[in-house]
This record gives structure tokens, C-alpha cells and sequence, in this order.
């Protein structure tokens, strides 16, 4: 009787990071959330980060000129600073802007655990 090889175990571990959800909500869906973009990110500089990259590209969503105005300041003139603050405390934060005909998007970023499987070298 042979004995199968000793393979070794999956490493699991537990790992922080920031989950960020961009969700645009308008009456063509009744208002249910329509996902835009989802990533898990590193740390909290990271998803500032892209927040901010998406505020200053969002005048293509048809935005007016108050929110537009809205967007750049979160992005640009410190609005994103309590957003950073609260992330490294651990909490969540969001923005929120109102599109024409109805329509608002939302992204949020919250803190999360997970858990990583590593397959074991060689498989």
C-alpha cells in the first residue's frame, strides 16, 4: 500500500483593506444601485486616491456646474483629508454627487478583513 505524498496545507491569512464601491442610482433602474466600479485596496492613501482621480474626471457624467464645483473641492482644496482620517480609523466614508434627470452616484469606501488562501510553492 503506497502512502499518498505529504502535500503541504494552504496557508490562510487574515488581511486588512479597504473595500471602495462606486454606485450610480437613477428612476431607469428605480433607484437601485447600479455598480460602477468595486476594488479592494491596500491602504487608505490608495482609495483616496482613486476617488480623487474619479472627482476630477466626473465632469464627463453630466454633472452641473454646483457639483462640479462640489467634485474638484473634495478632490483638490481638502475635502478628502477627513475622508483619509476616518479610514485610518477605521471607518467608513463616502461622497455623494447629484447628476442631471434624477441621478446621483455614491462611492464609499469601508474597512475590511479577509482572508487570503496562499496555495502551497509548486501547485
Amino acid at each position: 500500500m503506497r502512502t499518498p505524498p505529504h502535500t503541504p496545507p494552504i496557508e490562510a491569512r487574515v488581511e486588512h483593506g479597504f473595500r471602495l464601491d462606486v454606485l450610480r442610482y437613477g428612476p431607469a433602474t428605480g433607484f437601485v444601485p447600479e455598480p460602477v466600479d468595486l476594488r479592494i485596496l491596500a491602504c487608505p492613501r490608495e482609495a483616496v486616491r482613486v476617488i480623487r482621480v474619479q472627482l476630477r474626471a466626473s465632469h464627463v457624467l453630466g454633472l452641473t456646474p454646483r457639483e462640479t464645483a462640489r467634485a474638484l473641492h473634495w478632490a483638490d482644496q481638502g475635502g478628502w483629508v477627513q475622508a483619509l482620517g476616518a479610514l485610518h480609523r477605521d471607518e467608513p466614508c463616502g461622497f455623494t454627487l447629484l447628476l442631471r434627470r434624477g441621478r446621483h452616484i455614491e462611492w464609499s469606501v469601508r474597512p475590511l478583513r479577509y482572508v487570503s488562501l496562499t496555495p502551497p510553492p509548486g501547485r
